[in-house]
């Protein structure tokens, strides 16, 4: 939550020490002198701290101390400040940026961007600058030796925060600035936004819907007609297809339901994740978000507008069906074909074509078919706006964002087949192997506890998302296929930081797939409505078998918090390291009782903003400090570590 606490967030961050060269120096003025003396004075303590979390890397914390000393020598210089505990932000700012400026030029001593070193090393080293300073402000505040105000301390913990985000560059998109109103002209413009918004002014204040949560046969000419595609419905389906798939083009096709017209049932379930739509028992009502795209008038119309392109397109292309391998070949396709639409150097539509004739003989039929089949889905895309397919294909510049946003993701990659797979802990060893040698950077997840699990038994990489979260909520976690439902409920209560303090429910298979719930000595169900199978019966692997299983859960059903479980992959057991474990995560989990997604944008927004009436309020409710802001894209795997090993 806040920014002055123990996150974790820069600790054992440091570039390896065998990267050729070392951080720019600041020359060796009076304040450099005077700066390594202070710092000098603060090693033993700051090697201790260090230790804490990682036993035995004292080597890496005094590598860790020399770019620290250059920056505060250039920050002496600049402020001519007689400590090191009580540091001014604009300074501190214009040493690190000048830091990394000398590094990037390579005029420090180390000479770290020189033709030996090259670009990776200088950007790994100027990464390791920003992770160094940010260490040594968390061990002041930690260890009680910050001096400064609670203010400087925000104020310099936020700027790098900002540029800590900014050096993660390395990704295979990259985003152009655009200004918010001409991105906002775009994102308007879109032809799928013009239908999601036709579809809810047509859906006005409620339609009918069907037990199953579907629109009515009567109501599905007129729904199909807002999202572009000319149907009727009725009992019995016509033989011809859908326009665009064959046959005459005067002939209107005839459906039994609202899921045989793709677009539509696509835009449909993409506004219900959006929290746009709400299916009652037997209607269908726009939420009050939904009001922005109606009316049009709300400064975060933005960003609700690029989150609708980014569910649309996780929708459209990622969500292909694991029992069916050649879908994700067609999504891998589409994928590579996009990202390479959003570089500067969009790929010759001719040349994708023939790509097929390039193939091995034996391979040649099926890399025509999939080519054809990611073609027209493509053509599809282009018909909602989302790039344009003449002699290139293109990415409209205003939409670059959002293919960076749903496939310029080490995972993603890797589950389509286009990259490697991440290693488990977000790029550190497993914990068993984790030691603090010359050369490599200190662990930053403590040594804990491991819970205990049958030998060989294997393990689940699970995602645990929280749906309609805004920036988007997520953990990853190991678990063993053996774990009882009651201690993955305590799991995903110790990962979202909840008490525990309402009713929840597993469901598997769907809206309409069976529940499982906590069972009492009488043997009735702890939940209400239609009883739930005993969930302390059921394991983790018996409901996920596969990758690519899925489940879901629900906790608290006032706020109705809803979390998609998904098992991305089945290990065999590596014989040690922590479980469960936490290997990556984004975003902060809202608070208990804050009242849904919705609810807890608002507790950000008010907290964040002294002018918001009840900005006191929540932050009283919140127990936040003076000066503390809560940030929320906030996540700190050392923490959820923490706080997993303490349930075993």
């Amino acid at each position: 939550m806040g920014k002055n606490g123990r996150n974790g967030k820069y600790r054992h961050r440091g570039k390896a020490a065998s990267v050729t060269g070392a951080p720019a120096s600041a020359p060796q003025s009076l304040s450099a002198v005077r700066a390594d003396r202070a710092v000098d004075a603060l090693t033993p303590a700051f090697v201790r701290w260090f230790e804490e979390v990682s036993p035995g890397s004292a080597v890496a914390a005094l590598e860790c101390l020399e770019p620290i000393k250059a920056v505060l020598g250039r920050y002496m210089d600049t402020t001519a400040a007689a400590d090191v505990t009580s540091l001014e932000p604009f300074g501190l700012s214009v040493a690190v940026s000048d830091e990394i400026l000398a590094a990037l030029d390579g005029d420090g001593d180390g000479d770290v961007a020189d033709a030996a070193s090259g670009e990776a090393d200088a950007f790994e080293s100027t990464t390791y600058v920003v992770h160094s300073v940010g260490a040594f402000v968390e061990f002041l505040v930690e260890t009680g030796r910050w001096s400064g105000s609670e203010d400087q301390l925000a104020a310099v913990m936020d700027f790098l925060d900002t540029i800590a985000e900014d050096d993660g560059g390395g990704g295979l998109v990259a985003v152009p600035d655009i200004p918010d109103e001409e991105a906002l002209a775009a994102f308007s413009q879109l032809p799928l936004i013009q239908r999601v918004t036709a579809l809810l002014e047509w859906i006005g204040e409620g339609k009918p819907v069907t037990a199953t949560g579907a629109l009515r046969l009567r109501d599905i000419e007129a729904a199909a007609a807002c999202v572009g595609v000319v149907v009727r419905g009725g009992t019995k389906r016509s033989v011809s297809p859908l326009p665009g798939t064959g046959g005459p083009a005067d002939e209107v096709p005839t459906v039994r339901s609202m899921y045989e017209v793709p677009l539509l049932a696509l835009l449909w379930n993409v506004l219900e994740a959006a929290e746009l739509l709400e299916i009652k028992s037997a209607k269908v009502v726009p939420s009050a978000e939904a009001g922005v795209f109606r009316t049009g008038g709300d400064s975060g119309l933005l960003g609700e507008l690029v989150f609708i392109v980014d569910l649309f397109l996780e929708t459209a292309v990622l969500g292909w069906d694991p029992a069916q391998p050649w879908e994700r070949l067609v999504s891998s396709v589409q994928a590579s074909i996009l990202l390479a639409a959003a570089s500067a150097d969009p790929p010759e539509t001719a040349r994708i074509m023939a790509a097929p004739a390039l193939a091995p003989p034996a391979e040649r039929a099926m890399a025509d078919l999939l080519t054809g089949v990611a073609m027209t889905r493509l053509e599809e895309l282009a018909e909602l706006g989302l790039l344009t397919i003449d002699a290139q294909i293109r990415v409209p510049a205003a939409l670059i964002r959002c293919i960076a946003n749903v496939f310029d993701d080490d995972w993603v990659l890797a589950d389509l087949g286009l990259g490697e797979v991440p290693d488990d802990d977000a790029g550190r060893e497993p914990l068993q192997q984790r030691q603090a040698v010359p050369g490599k950077a200190a662990p930053a997840i403590s040594a804990v506890r491991e819970a205990p699990r049958a030998a060989g038994a294997p393990i689940l990489q699970l995602k645990v998302m929280l749906n309609n979260s805004k920036p988007p909520v997520w953990r990853r976690v190991l678990v063993p296929a053996g774990m009882p439902l009651p201690q993955l409920h305590q799991v995903i209560q110790a990962l979202f930081g909840w008490f525990d303090c309402h009713l929840h429910e597993f469901r598997a298979g769907g809206f309409r797939g069976p529940a499982y719930a906590p069972v009492n000595l009488d043997g009735d169900s702890d939940f209400y409505g239609d009883a739930s199978l005993d969930e302390s019966k059921v394991t983790v692997g018996e409901l996920l078998p596969a990758a690519g299983s899925t489940m879901s859960y629900t906790y608290d059903f006032g706020d109705n918090w809803v979390l998609a479980i998904k098992a991305e992959k089945i290990l065999p057991d590596d014989g040690g390291g922590q479980l469960p474990r936490c290997t990556a995560g984004r975003g902060a989990a809202p608070a208990e009782d804050s009242g849904g997604t919705w609810g807890w944008a608002n507790v950000v927004e008010a907290v964040n903003d002294p002018s918001h009436e009840e900005h006191q309020e929540y932050r009283e409710w919140l127990g936040m400090l003076p000066g503390e802001t809560l940030d929320p894209k906030a996540f700190d795997l050392d923490e959820a570590n923490e706080d997993l090993a303490d349930l075993f």
